[in-house]
Protein backbone atom coordinates (compact mmCIF):
# COMPACT_ATOMS: atom_id res chain seq x y z
CA UNK A 1 0.00 0.00 0.00
CA UNK A 2 3.09 2.21 0.85
CA UNK A 3 4.38 1.49 -2.25
CA UNK A 4 1.30 2.02 -4.37
CA UNK A 5 0.66 5.88 -2.32
CA UNK A 6 4.13 6.29 -3.14
CA UNK A 7 4.19 5.97 -7.46
CA UNK A 8 1.04 7.86 -7.31
CA UNK A 9 2.83 11.08 -5.86
CA UNK A 10 5.67 10.58 -8.10
CA UNK A 11 3.44 10.48 -10.82
CA UNK A 12 1.31 13.23 -9.71
CA UNK A 13 4.56 15.20 -9.78
CA UNK A 14 5.61 14.44 -12.87
CA UNK A 15 2.71 15.30 -14.45
CA UNK A 16 2.76 18.54 -12.10
CA UNK A 17 5.84 19.67 -13.42
CA UNK A 18 5.14 18.73 -17.13
CA UNK A 19 2.05 21.05 -17.01
CA UNK A 20 4.32 24.12 -15.52
CA UNK A 21 6.92 23.49 -18.19
CA UNK A 22 3.71 23.11 -20.76
CA UNK A 23 2.49 26.80 -19.32
CA UNK A 24 6.31 28.01 -19.31
CA UNK A 25 6.62 27.40 -22.74
CA UNK A 26 3.47 29.13 -23.88
CA UNK A 27 4.60 31.78 -21.47
CA UNK A 28 7.66 32.07 -24.36
CA UNK A 29 6.05 30.97 -27.32
CA UNK A 30 3.51 34.11 -26.49
CA UNK A 31 6.01 36.15 -26.22
CA UNK A 32 7.65 35.86 -29.06
CA UNK A 33 4.61 36.39 -31.27
CA UNK A 34 3.24 39.59 -29.66
CA UNK A 35 6.80 40.96 -29.70
CA UNK A 36 7.02 39.92 -33.50
CA UNK A 37 7.52 41.82 -36.55
CA UNK A 38 4.60 40.52 -37.80
CA UNK A 39 2.63 42.41 -35.19
CA UNK A 40 4.18 45.71 -36.53
CA UNK A 41 4.73 47.10 -33.15
CA UNK A 42 0.54 46.73 -31.99
CA UNK A 43 -0.01 50.67 -32.75
CA UNK A 44 -4.12 51.23 -31.50
CA UNK A 45 -6.22 51.07 -34.42
CA UNK A 46 -3.40 49.43 -37.13
CA UNK A 47 -3.58 45.92 -38.56
CA UNK A 48 -0.89 44.59 -35.68
CA UNK A 49 -3.36 45.60 -33.36
CA UNK A 50 -6.24 43.62 -35.20
CA UNK A 51 -3.31 40.73 -35.41
CA UNK A 52 -3.00 40.86 -31.73
CA UNK A 53 -6.19 40.81 -30.54
CA UNK A 54 -7.40 37.89 -32.49
CA UNK A 55 -4.76 35.93 -31.22
CA UNK A 56 -5.42 36.86 -28.01
CA UNK A 57 -8.78 35.74 -28.48
CA UNK A 58 -7.60 32.49 -29.99
CA UNK A 59 -5.78 31.81 -26.62
CA UNK A 60 -8.11 32.88 -24.31
CA UNK A 61 -10.75 30.85 -25.91
CA UNK A 62 -9.11 27.55 -24.77
CA UNK A 63 -10.29 28.38 -21.53
CA UNK A 64 -13.10 27.95 -19.52
CA UNK A 65 -13.57 32.06 -19.30
CA UNK A 66 -16.01 34.34 -20.98
CA UNK A 67 -14.33 36.68 -23.23
CA UNK A 68 -15.68 39.89 -24.38
CA UNK A 69 -14.44 43.05 -26.76
CA UNK A 70 -14.90 46.32 -25.19
CA UNK A 71 -15.29 48.89 -27.62
CA UNK A 72 -14.27 52.73 -26.61
CA UNK A 73 -14.01 55.65 -28.31
CA UNK A 74 -11.36 58.50 -27.29
CA UNK A 75 -9.98 62.19 -28.26
CA UNK A 76 -6.21 61.59 -28.79
CA UNK A 77 -6.53 65.47 -29.96
CA UNK A 78 -9.44 67.67 -29.76
CA UNK A 79 -10.43 67.58 -33.31
CA UNK A 80 -9.56 63.90 -33.61
CA UNK A 81 -12.16 60.96 -32.58
CA UNK A 82 -10.57 57.45 -32.71
CA UNK A 83 -11.64 53.84 -31.48
CA UNK A 84 -9.99 51.34 -29.26
CA UNK A 85 -10.85 47.90 -28.39
CA UNK A 86 -10.10 46.25 -24.94
CA UNK A 87 -10.42 42.08 -24.28
CA UNK A 88 -11.64 41.10 -21.31
CA UNK A 89 -11.77 37.65 -19.81
CA UNK A 90 -13.51 36.50 -16.69
CA UNK A 91 -15.65 33.73 -15.13
CA UNK A 92 -19.50 33.87 -13.59
CA UNK A 93 -18.53 33.85 -10.11
CA UNK A 94 -20.23 36.54 -8.09
CA UNK A 95 -16.96 37.37 -6.01
CA UNK A 96 -14.82 40.31 -5.18
CA UNK A 97 -12.45 41.20 -8.13
CA UNK A 98 -8.88 41.04 -8.11
CA UNK A 99 -8.70 42.69 -12.00
CA UNK A 100 -5.42 42.05 -13.26
CA UNK A 101 -4.13 44.09 -16.53
CA UNK A 102 -1.65 44.48 -19.27
CA UNK A 103 -1.75 46.70 -22.19
CA UNK A 104 -0.76 45.40 -25.44
CA UNK A 105 -0.91 48.46 -27.77
CA UNK A 106 2.47 50.06 -28.44
CA UNK A 107 3.77 52.35 -30.73
CA UNK A 108 4.25 50.87 -34.59
CA UNK A 109 6.05 52.50 -36.55
CA UNK A 110 8.19 55.71 -36.18
CA UNK A 111 10.70 57.11 -38.10
CA UNK A 112 10.67 54.71 -40.35
CA UNK A 113 11.81 51.94 -38.03
CA UNK A 114 9.23 49.21 -36.32
CA UNK A 115 9.20 49.93 -32.33
CA UNK A 116 8.13 46.32 -31.46
CA UNK A 117 7.39 47.12 -27.66
CA UNK A 118 8.86 43.34 -26.32
CA UNK A 119 9.67 45.13 -22.68
CA UNK A 120 6.30 47.53 -23.37
CA UNK A 121 3.98 45.29 -22.96
CA UNK A 122 4.30 42.02 -25.01
CA UNK A 123 5.97 41.02 -21.78
CA UNK A 124 3.20 41.77 -19.56
CA UNK A 125 0.59 40.54 -22.29
CA UNK A 126 2.08 37.43 -22.13
CA UNK A 127 2.53 36.60 -18.59
CA UNK A 128 -1.25 37.91 -18.37
CA UNK A 129 -2.02 34.77 -20.60
CA UNK A 130 0.11 32.64 -18.30
CA UNK A 131 -1.62 33.70 -15.64
CA UNK A 132 -5.32 32.99 -16.84
CA UNK A 133 -3.98 29.82 -18.01
CA UNK A 134 -2.05 28.77 -14.77
CA UNK A 135 -4.92 30.39 -12.31
CA UNK A 136 -8.24 30.49 -13.66
CA UNK A 137 -9.18 26.90 -12.27
CA UNK A 138 -7.45 27.66 -9.11
CA UNK A 139 -9.92 28.32 -6.07
CA UNK A 140 -9.26 31.77 -4.54
CA UNK A 141 -11.42 33.96 -2.69
CA UNK A 142 -11.86 36.46 -4.95
CA UNK A 143 -12.75 36.15 -8.29
CA UNK A 144 -9.85 36.65 -11.14
CA UNK A 145 -10.78 39.18 -14.35
CA UNK A 146 -8.18 39.33 -17.02
CA UNK A 147 -8.15 42.78 -19.15
CA UNK A 148 -5.86 43.63 -22.35
CA UNK A 149 -6.34 47.15 -22.59
CA UNK A 150 -6.08 49.18 -25.51
CA UNK A 151 -4.62 52.53 -26.78
CA UNK A 152 -2.53 53.31 -23.45
CA UNK A 153 0.46 54.62 -24.74
CA UNK A 154 -1.58 57.95 -26.26
CA UNK A 155 -2.89 58.48 -22.87
CA UNK A 156 -4.52 55.61 -20.58
CA UNK A 157 -7.84 55.26 -22.23
CA UNK A 158 -8.84 52.00 -22.15
CA UNK A 159 -8.33 51.56 -18.68
CA UNK A 160 -10.05 54.24 -17.95
CA UNK A 161 -12.96 53.26 -20.07
CA UNK A 162 -12.82 49.69 -18.20
CA UNK A 163 -12.04 51.67 -14.68
CA UNK A 164 -15.28 53.28 -15.21
CA UNK A 165 -17.58 50.92 -16.28
CA UNK A 166 -17.27 49.11 -13.15
CA UNK A 167 -18.33 49.45 -9.30
CA UNK A 168 -15.25 49.94 -6.77
CA UNK A 169 -17.03 48.63 -4.67
CA UNK A 170 -16.95 45.03 -6.14
CA UNK A 171 -13.49 45.67 -6.90
CA UNK A 172 -10.72 44.50 -4.49
CA UNK A 173 -7.71 45.97 -6.13
CA UNK A 174 -6.26 46.04 -9.50
CA UNK A 175 -2.57 44.44 -10.55
CA UNK A 176 -1.07 45.92 -13.66
CA UNK A 177 1.74 44.40 -15.10
CA UNK A 178 3.63 46.45 -17.54
CA UNK A 179 7.71 45.87 -18.45
CA UNK A 180 8.47 42.97 -16.97
CA UNK A 181 11.57 42.59 -18.97
CA UNK A 182 14.53 42.59 -15.51
CA UNK A 183 18.12 43.19 -15.68
CA UNK A 184 20.88 40.35 -15.26
CA UNK A 185 23.18 43.35 -13.25
CA UNK A 186 20.34 44.02 -10.49
CA UNK A 187 17.65 41.45 -10.98
CA UNK A 188 15.03 43.89 -9.50
CA UNK A 189 11.42 43.91 -10.03
CA UNK A 190 9.65 46.85 -8.36
CA UNK A 191 6.14 46.83 -6.85
CA UNK A 192 4.53 50.20 -6.76
CA UNK A 193 1.27 49.73 -4.15
CA UNK A 194 -1.25 51.73 -2.97
CA UNK A 195 -0.46 53.06 0.81
CA UNK A 196 -3.55 51.99 2.19
CA UNK A 197 -2.44 48.28 0.63
CA UNK A 198 1.14 48.56 2.88
CA UNK A 199 -0.19 46.76 6.39
CA UNK A 200 -1.88 44.18 4.06
CA UNK A 201 0.84 42.82 1.54
CA UNK A 202 3.79 43.70 3.57
CA UNK A 203 4.10 40.60 4.55
CA UNK A 204 3.63 38.76 1.23
CA UNK A 205 6.42 40.66 -0.16
CA UNK A 206 8.71 39.72 2.44
CA UNK A 207 8.15 36.22 1.61
CA UNK A 208 8.22 36.62 -1.61
CA UNK A 209 12.15 38.18 -1.92
CA UNK A 210 14.01 34.51 -2.31
CA UNK A 211 12.95 33.08 -5.55
CA UNK A 212 15.66 34.33 -7.74
CA UNK A 213 14.32 38.03 -8.62
CA UNK A 214 14.98 41.06 -6.30
CA UNK A 215 11.52 41.92 -5.01
CA UNK A 216 11.45 45.99 -3.96
CA UNK A 217 8.25 47.44 -2.96
CA UNK A 218 7.24 50.80 -2.80
CA UNK A 219 4.29 53.10 -1.40
CA UNK A 220 4.65 56.45 -3.18
CA UNK A 221 6.37 58.31 -6.48
CA UNK A 222 8.91 59.62 -4.45
CA UNK A 223 10.43 56.10 -3.09
CA UNK A 224 9.66 54.36 -6.08
CA UNK A 225 11.86 57.44 -8.04
CA UNK A 226 14.29 56.77 -5.27
CA UNK A 227 14.68 53.24 -5.99
CA UNK A 228 15.23 53.45 -9.37
CA UNK A 229 17.52 56.29 -9.36
CA UNK A 230 15.13 58.09 -11.36
CA UNK A 231 14.11 61.92 -11.29
CA UNK A 232 10.70 63.41 -11.44
CA UNK A 233 8.62 60.18 -13.04
CA UNK A 234 5.34 60.11 -11.59
CA UNK A 235 4.71 56.20 -11.42
CA UNK A 236 1.92 57.11 -9.84
CA UNK A 237 0.56 57.56 -13.21
CA UNK A 238 2.75 55.93 -15.27
CA UNK A 239 0.59 53.27 -16.64
CA UNK A 240 -3.00 52.15 -16.30
CA UNK A 241 -3.00 51.64 -13.04
CA UNK A 242 -3.52 55.20 -12.37
CA UNK A 243 -7.06 54.92 -14.27
CA UNK A 244 -8.13 52.50 -11.14
CA UNK A 245 -6.66 54.77 -8.95
CA UNK A 246 -8.98 57.58 -10.07
CA UNK A 247 -11.49 55.33 -9.41
CA UNK A 248 -10.88 54.55 -6.00
CA UNK A 249 -9.58 50.90 -6.84
CA UNK A 250 -6.35 50.51 -4.74
CA UNK A 251 -3.38 48.86 -7.18
CA UNK A 252 -0.23 47.14 -7.27
CA UNK A 253 1.86 48.36 -10.29
CA UNK A 254 4.45 45.40 -11.18
CA UNK A 255 7.59 47.12 -13.58
CA UNK A 256 11.14 47.00 -13.92
CA UNK A 257 11.40 50.30 -13.47
CA UNK A 258 13.64 52.39 -16.18
CA UNK A 259 14.69 50.72 -19.06
CA UNK A 260 16.90 52.26 -21.53
CA UNK A 261 15.33 51.00 -24.43
CA UNK A 262 11.95 52.05 -23.82
CA UNK A 263 9.78 53.76 -26.94
CA UNK A 264 12.60 52.69 -28.98
CA UNK A 265 13.73 50.54 -31.97
CA UNK A 266 15.76 48.55 -29.49
CA UNK A 267 13.11 47.32 -27.52
CA UNK A 268 12.81 43.73 -28.79
CA UNK A 269 13.06 39.98 -27.66
CA UNK A 270 17.09 39.91 -28.00
CA UNK A 271 17.57 42.51 -24.93
CA UNK A 272 15.20 40.22 -23.21
CA UNK A 273 17.15 37.55 -20.46
CA UNK A 274 14.17 34.60 -20.33
CA UNK A 275 15.11 33.01 -17.87
CA UNK A 276 14.78 35.80 -15.51
CA UNK A 277 11.63 36.89 -16.79
CA UNK A 278 10.24 33.44 -16.94
CA UNK A 279 10.84 33.87 -12.69
CA UNK A 280 9.27 37.60 -13.00
CA UNK A 281 6.04 35.93 -14.12
CA UNK A 282 6.01 32.95 -11.68
CA UNK A 283 6.83 35.84 -8.65
CA UNK A 284 3.42 37.63 -9.92
CA UNK A 285 1.44 34.13 -9.41
CA UNK A 286 2.80 33.65 -5.99
CA UNK A 287 1.95 36.90 -4.77
CA UNK A 288 -1.40 36.42 -6.45
CA UNK A 289 -1.72 32.91 -4.97
CA UNK A 290 -0.62 34.44 -1.13
CA UNK A 291 -3.79 37.35 -1.92
CA UNK A 292 -5.88 34.17 -0.61
CA UNK A 293 -4.49 34.32 2.36
CA UNK A 294 -4.66 37.82 3.54
CA UNK A 295 -7.94 39.57 4.99
CA UNK A 296 -9.04 41.46 2.46
CA UNK A 297 -12.36 40.36 0.74
CA UNK A 298 -15.02 42.26 2.28
CA UNK A 299 -12.89 44.75 3.32
CA UNK A 300 -12.71 48.14 1.03
CA UNK A 301 -9.54 50.08 1.35
CA UNK A 302 -8.69 53.38 0.30
CA UNK A 303 -5.83 54.83 -2.56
Amino acid sequence: MVIKRLIFFIIALASANSHCNTLKNQLIEDFNYLASDELMGRKTASQGAKLSREYLMQRLSLLDLEVTEQYFTYKPTLFKKSEGINIVAQSPKKLPKVIITAHYDHLGKRNGKLHLGANDNASGVAAVLYLAASLHRTPLPFELVFVFTDAEENGLHGSLHFAESINPKDVIMNINLDMLGVKERNKRLYALTSYSLKPHLQPIFSDLKNIGINLKPAYSSKQMNRLTRSQNIDWHRASDHYSFARNNIPYVYFGMGHDSYNHTAKDTMEHINIHLYINTVTMVEAFIKHLAQVSLVGSKVDT
